[in-house]
């Protein structure tokens, strides 16, 4: 699939993703890119946001890769359990984070276990050796349940803004080789 070709659904974490944070820094340099906003970013319903999510979803008119951060990941995968969407063709999740794990806000109600959902679409996982919100066991086996790709990026905590890591160009890269690799098939 050719990089240029495809729109970018960002999906964002409690709280948003601030101008700081890579997943920000993306959505504002490539183009085709829409950023999903949500009515209550502090204390997200995993129903409220699926719903925001599914109309976001239906305006889509060509081929889209998700690009998930932490919550946003647990968002996209609640979504693909109930819904399907021939313009979606693929997510990069990054940092998924455990919601039974001691740190997982408590503001955040709903949400399941990432290795508790099939989604029906190529995924990637993007994971650091010490996310507090989610363990590498943890990340192995989300991406073992979905049949994909795991990558461990190191020691980068919860790989957001306070990683220091601006526009990630390791990540970038790993998206672009995520990309090139999606087949889609024209409906």
């Amino acid at each position: 699939m050719q990089f240029d070709k495809v729109s970018w659904l960002f999906l964002a974490g409690i709280g948003n993703s601030g101008e700081q944070h890579w997943q920000r820094m993306w959505a504002n340099k490539l183009p085709n890119s829409i950023w999903l906003e949500h009515s209550e970013w502090e204390a997200p319903q995993r129903d409220l946001w699926v719903q925001e999510l599914n109309e976001a979803v239906a305006q889509l008119t060509q081929p889209t890769v998700v690009v998930s951060h932490s919550l946003g990941c647990l968002l996209l995968l609640e979504w693909a359990s109930m819904h399907r969407c021939e313009h979606l063709v693929g997510g990069f999740l990054v940092a998924v984070p455990d919601p039974m794990s001691a740190a997982f806000p408590a503001e955040a109600k709903g949400f399941r276990r990432g290795f508790e959902h099939n989604a029906a679409l190529p995924l990637t996982l993007i994971a650091s050796q010490d996310d507090p919100y989610g363990s590498i066991d943890y990340a192995q086996r989300c991406a073992q349940q979905w049949g994909a790709s795991i990558t461990n990026i190191g020691p980068k905590g919860h790989i957001n803004a306070s990683s220091n890591l601006g526009d990630w160009r390791e990540g970038f890269e790993l998206l672009t080789g995520f990309v090139d690799g999606i087949e889609y098939i024209e409906y």
